[in-house]
């Protein structure tokens, strides 16, 4: 009987009995089929690493174009950046310390002098502190006519030091004469100084 009629009628039971060259060809077939499927357990893993990969690279992509993006733009930002701390320092240089901040309300309540009204009431509320610097707030509670009071707003907001006006109600003023009281308006108004947190002083 030849090779390929044995093949044929091979049976696997009885294998043992076959002649050398099928079981050559056996052992063959088993061992390409042990090969491929060894290749296919091995190739699966990086086929869907691949897909991983591909699936990622649109997105590595627009990334890649983002930072190209930003690096030609590079030196403006840099210049922006430079534009930034300069004025950040000037706006902290408007900041007082402590001494300062509690004078500038001096300041304010001489400003309302000069404008000729009466302070009828200064009262510092609680301080606030923030990142880097803290807000001290107080309650004026001012007298006099209107063009005064608007006066005295406009020349609080000139003070070198940064004031900020909250909050401002008018009233008319005492008396039973319509006139007088229209002429002696109380406005109350909460004004904040503000200044820079000192060495050892934490935000709250």
């Amino acid at each position: 009987m030849d090779v390929i009629n044995e093949l044929k009628n091979l049976d696997f039971n009885t294998i043992g009995s076959a002649s050398l060259p099928v079981k050559l060809i056996v052992f063959a077939f088993v061992l390409v089929v042990i090969i491929g499927i060894g290749i296919y357990l091995d190739i699966k893993p990086l086929k869907e690493e691949l897909k991983r990969a591909e699936a990622t690279e649109p997105k590595l992509k627009r990334e890649i174009e983002q930072k190209q993006r930003l690096a030609a733009n590079l030196e403006a930002y840099q210049q922006q950046l430079a534009e930034i701390e300069v004025r950040f320092g000037e706006l902290l240089r408007q900041l007082p310390n402590r001494r300062e901040a509690e004078n500038l309300i001096v300041d304010i309540a001489q400003t309302s002098l000069a404008n000729g009204l009466r302070n009828r009431q200064i009262q510092p509320g609680t301080e606030v502190r923030h990142e880097f610097y803290a807000e001290m707030p107080y309650t004026l509670r001012l007298e006099g006519p209107y063009h005064a009071l608007a006066k005295f707003v406009s020349d609080t907001a000139s003070l070198p030091r940064i004031v900020t006006l909250h909050n401002p109600e008018i009233t008319l003023g005492p008396g039973e004469d319509a006139m007088q009281r229209a002429e002696q308006l109380q406005m109350t108004i909460v004004t904040k100084t503000y200044r820079y947190l000192e060495e050892g002083e934490e935000p709250q």
